[in-house]
């Protein structure tokens, strides 16, 4: 990629751009070689390029056309072939296929040009992506492709093959438990001003199979914080399969969860449950949205709005909100794996995933069948909120939730205080077990009359009386949900 190297090797799988990068080498000088795909569509151009089989004397096959000890001694050692312009076979584009027809779109020979070239950088360029031609040829002609622009080149290469060799493991191993390495196949999707705060850079990536199923309708660009926000609204809505959910989220914790017998009326219930925090907030639902929802939802300040689908009338109230931003996303993209970052590396773990299999009854009074319907849904809840949580609810419906606590019973505290719907029997959801009666002793001031969590303390006993002389009844259900 000097005035000693005027050979340019060319192999791309997408062919975007490749006639016009091919003809702007042609008049900077370059001799180019290609292989049979690329070579032909050139021809037709009217651009001359060396065949790669005539060029090394072999034979060009389906899974043989790069593959050869002249080409890898020219890049990797002599720098003879001074530019490499590759793109590799789709692998990450195929849905649905079997894994016969997905072995063939595993990528080889072009993987090795891209890293024999980035190796060499010293004297070759790579390049594989359209989106970096223009760029290239300009440098070429200002004779600026210097050393530290082939080392750019080279990080942004390596990176893309380090991201397609993860998408072909994701595909081989899809359970994260058999696998010894991780990482996630995603590309950047969507570029941020800013993450969680205006100092921080950020950006979103996803796979490029699931790009599709993420639409952005309208509203002001999405942010970091939207993103996070709406994913717990989203996933928290979705709980409840088989039913009409909405759930309203401000920093990660949904603030009100409802449900309706109709779309409009599960807004109502979830806005209502704590109207204050539910302010700027997101609003998730797990069926399509309809018009009369969108009007509801468009009387009220959100950041944004996020669900399965939107009828056409409905999308169209919405985008008359301004700023509003509405996001439409397949439930496929609920993934059963979670990760995040720490100290360098990364934790990954099954989604909380599991639904009430226990049901012990460990008081005097058994729960009526108001008060076990309410802790049940109560119970699918907690695992939205951060730990410690706590959920006051009716049947259907939150009316006051606790979360992100350093002590149970501050948790409590909080959710009586947003608690305002005393007019029915409110109970009462703990993601993990109560260390001490004083959470019991508080939620009975709130008039909990049914209490689920997990159990497991050493002063269950304790709970269990203060419950008795409170005429409380509680289950315990001999699972977590914590959410940190």
């Amino acid at each position: 990629m000097d005035n000693n190297s005027k050979k340019a090797l060319i192999s791309v799988a997408n062919k975007e751009g490749v006639v016009d990068l091919a003809r702007a080498l042609k008049d900077l000088g370059y001799e180019i070689i290609a292989t049979g795909g690329t070579q032909k569509l050139l021809a037709d151009y009217g651009i001359n390029a060396v065949k790669i089989s005539d060029y090394t004397g072999g034979s060009e096959s389906e899974r043989v056309k790069t593959l050869s000890q002249r080409i890898a001694k020219e890049i990797l050692e002599t720098g003879e072939i001074g530019l490499v312009i590759c793109n590799l076979y789709p692998f990450f584009a195929q849905q649905d296929r079997i894994l016969e027809d997905m072995i063939e779109y595993i990528d080889i020979g072009g993987v090795t040009l891209i890293r024999a070239a980035a190796k060499n950088y010293k004297k070759v360029g790579v390049v594989f992506d359209p989106g970096q031609y223009s760029d290239v040829v300009k440098t070429l002609e200002q004779g600026t492709a210097d050393e530290n622009f082939r080392l750019e080149l080279a990080r942004r290469a390596l990176d893309y093959i380090a991201w397609y060799d993860t998408v072909i493991a994701e595909y081989f191993s899809p359970d994260f438990e058999k696998r010894q390495y991780f990482a996630a196949a995603a590309e950047k999707f969507i570029a941020m001003r800013y993450g969680e705060n205006p100092h921080q850079k950020a950006a979103f990536y996803l796979n490029r199979v699931h790009q599709d199923r993420f639409r952005i309708h309208g509203g002001k660009e999405i942010s970091y914080n939207n993103i996070l926000d709406a994913d717990v609204a989203y996933g928290a809505a979705h709980e409840f399969k088989d039913e009409v959910a909405c759930v309203i989220v401000k920093h990660q914790t949904p603030c009100g969860v409802a449900l309706g017998e109709t779309q409009a009326e599960a807004f109502e219930r979830a806005y209502l449950a704590d109207s204050v925090s539910a302010f700027g907030g997101i609003v998730g639902l797990n069926q399509r949205v309809e018009l009369d929802t969108a009007e509801l939802i468009a009387g009220h300040f959100f950041e944004v709005v996020i669900a399965p689908a939107y009828d056409e009338k409905a999308l169209e109230r919405l985008r008359m909100k301004k700023g509003l931003r509405i996001v439409e996303v397949d439930p496929e993209l609920i993934k059963p794996v979670v990760y995040r970052p720490v100290f360098g590396g990364i934790l990954v773990q099954e989604q909380d995933r599991a639904d009430l299999a226990d049901w012990q009854v460990v008081t005097k009074r058994e729960p009526s069948g108001y008060e076990t319907n309410a802790l049940k849904f109560a119970w699918k809840v907690v695992k939205w909120a951060k730990s410690n949580a706590i959920v006051f609810a009716i049947e259907g419906r939150t009316v006051g939730i606790g979360a992100g606590q350093t002590s149970r019973v501050g948790a409590v505290e909080i959710a009586l205080r947003h608690s305002v719907d005393r007019s029915a029997g409110i109970v009462l959801a703990s993601d993990a077990f109560f260390p001490f009666r004083d959470g019991i002793d508080t939620a009975a001031k709130g008039g909990v009359t049914a209490v689920v969590q997990p159990g497991g303390s050493k002063r269950d006993q304790e709970v269990i009386d203060a419950c008795n002389e409170h005429d409380i009844a509680m289950v315990f259900t001999h699972m977590r949900h914590f959410r940190h």
